[in-house]
């Protein structure tokens, strides 16, 4: 019998079992920001042994697995590259890496969207900078978190759109499913939010 998406992502699962169990179960700042598409995808693929799933749950599930498989993959790199698969030596630069992956996120979306403006070279220079943050063995300083909001604001306003990241996009299909403790894991976007608002207080 052929494979389906739902065999790959449970195949992907076993495979990658440790560092997975490490990141979730552990809640790890580095997941945080998306951890709603995990949640989303794990309830549709429990869901669907009792059930048939609709063309749009299909492909909810398609897209977020799709989206984890990469986040999980720029993880296993830094993890190898910069900290030597040492996941608890990883986790200490849980923040900066979710900043990393923030930052990734938008630049995908610039490419789908084919959007102009000199502030990708800045975006592309911000990302730099992170990774060397973490080849340095430090965390991102505050006010990256708030540049990071500066520029794709710019951006976006330039080009004339608004764009939803699917980490945001599934923080609602999860709301919808009531299937997400707001409380637990304080919401999409938490720390970008957390240091903007904490930027904010101070000035």
């Amino acid at each position: 019998m052929e494979n389906t998406i739902f065999d790959d992502y449970a195949s992907w699962k076993k495979e990658n079992h440790d560092l997975i169990y490490s990141l979730v179960h552990n809640k790890s700042k580095i997941i945080q920001r998306f951890s709603s598409v995990i949640a989303v995808v794990d309830y549709l693929y429990d869901y669907r042994l009792d059930n048939e799933l609709s063309e749009d749950e299909e492909l909810i599930f398609s897209t977020g697995f799709d989206y984890i498989y990469d986040q999980f993959q720029l993880i296993e790199t830094i993890l190898e590259n910069s900290f030597d698969n040492d996941i608890k030596a990883m986790e200490k630069y849980g923040q900066t890496i979710n900043l990393l992956l923030y930052i990734n996120d938008f630049k995908i979306e610039i490419s789908n969207n084919d959007l102009k403006g000199n502030e990708i070279k800045q975006l592309n220079d911000l990302n730099d900078k992170v990774y060397e943050c973490l080849n340095n063995k430090e965390n991102a300083p505050d006010e990256y978190f708030q540049l990071l909001n500066d520029i794709t604001t710019s951006l976006f306003e330039k080009n004339n759109v608004e764009i939803q990241t699917i980490d945001q996009i599934f923080y609602e299909i999860a709301i919808e499913y009531e299937i997400y403790d707001e409380d637990e894991f304080n919401a999409y976007n938490y720390f970008l939010n957390k240091e903007i608002e904490k930027r904010k207080s101070v000035n």
